[in-house]
């Protein structure tokens, strides 16, 4: 992602129904889900095309099979990786994170791809396995980094700009048609041990504060939501640029130093930097979030 100054169009353990999955009837695994993310840093880096990349697609069928995730699509050219919980009213929510890391070498982005990642893969455990609201579409975007050499603005959000474009065309290849879309929501960078929350400039007000009343209601705090945030450009950038309400729920101050802190796009984005504990912290008020937005 990268901070900007824009307004888009559209408003482990470190530091209602049937539930699918190992995790049926469970809350919110934190620990669980940390395990998620160690196995995707044991990967390696995940360059968008690389090998790495492709053992991630792997890891994530893998794990949404074991779920109990059986409408799972993978896009191309870009691989994103869709799973569909469906719901009993018209419409979808699509739930997104990436999981490609920046190209630099021994990078393996603990936080900046893995974090997010995980948080979708609990999702799929908890969440009902038929909703009563909107379906939910779990996206796994390839293709958020731009390449090597190459800017943001040109290079950047590539996996979940295709899956728009495919809404855009009357929904395939796992894409929703645009028109059935009623809001995106983003998860990036949510492992920050020292995880804070703020409403992104660019992101819809009305589904950030879901969250932040989520976590009001979960433990007596808003925490680890509040405060507001300078806009950047991610992967909800696109659906906001379609017309579809988005939030990005993403800590863009990651290590020493001013945003976006000193661990972000360098080899400290790794275990020692990233803790179970945020995780929970963003995914339990997710759980409670997400099958209420309609």
């Amino acid at each position: 992602m990268l901070a900007v100054a824009i307004v888009v169009a559209a408003c482990a353990t470190g530091c209602g129904g049937a539930k699918s999955g190992a995790g049926a009837g469970s809350a919110f695994d934190a620990d669980r889900a940390f395990r998620d993310l160690r196995a995707q840093v044991a990967i390696g880096p995940r360059p968008a095309g690389s090998p790495g990349a492709r053992r991630e697609v792997r890891l994530i069928r893998g794990r949404l099979r074991s779920a109990g995730l059986r409408d799972v699509r993978v896009q191309r050219p870009y691989r994103n990786v869709v799973a569909r919980i469906p719901g009993a009213e018209s419409g979808t929510v699509v739930v997104g994170a990436h999981y490609d890391t920046k190209d630099i070498p021994r990078f393996v982005g603990a936080n900046d791809g893995a974090s997010g990642v995980a948080v979708l893969l609990e999702l799929a455990r908890t969440l009902p396995a038929r909703l009563d609201g909107p379906s939910i579409d779990l996206a796994f975007f390839d293709a958020e980094e731009s390449p090597r050499g190459e800017s943001f603005d040109s290079g950047g959000d590539r996996g979940s700009g295709q899956f728009v474009r495919y809404a855009r065309g009357g929904g395939r290849q796992g894409s929703p048609p645009l028109l059935q879309i009623r809001a995106m929501v983003l998860f990036d960078m949510v492992g920050d041990c020292d995880l804070h929350i703020p409403l992104e400039a660019n992101s819809d007000a009305g589904l950030y504060s879901k969250f932040s009343a989520a976590a009001q209601d979960e433990s007596g705090s808003d925490a680890p939501f509040g405060g507001e945030a300078a806009g950047v450009l991610d992967d909800h950038t696109p659906f906001l640029q379609a017309g579809v309400p988005a939030v990005d729920l993403i800590d863009f101050d990651y290590g020493p130093g001013p945003s976006p802190g000193g661990w972000w796009h360098t080899r400290q984005d790794d275990l020692r930097h990233v803790c179970a504990r945020s995780l929970g912290e963003v995914g339990a008020p997710a759980l409670a979030a997400l099958p209420a937005i309609r």
